[in-house]
């Protein structure tokens, strides 16, 4: 008998420190962008943004441009 163990892979929670670099903003930019309700998706965990890696690439993702449809 096979003892079949699912992994649960979840993505990485990053700091505003580490998700500010990734983008290459200032830390103030994603604090503004938190309060505007435009920037990447977080979480509160004891008061603190938290950010899970897999959203804010979906959330880039989403920010892209096909500049030929814009023609």
């Amino acid at each position: 008998m096979s003892d079949k163990t699912e992994a649960l892979v979840v993505s990485p929670l990053l700091d505003s420190r580490e998700v500010a670099a990734y983008l290459k903003v200032s830390e103030s930019t994603l604090s503004r962008w938190r309060s505007a309700g435009t920037g990447p998706p977080f979480l509160r965990l004891g008061g603190i943004a938290r950010y899970r890696l897999d959203a804010m690439d979906r959330w880039l993702s989403e920010l892209e441009h096909d500049h030929a449809s814009e023609i």
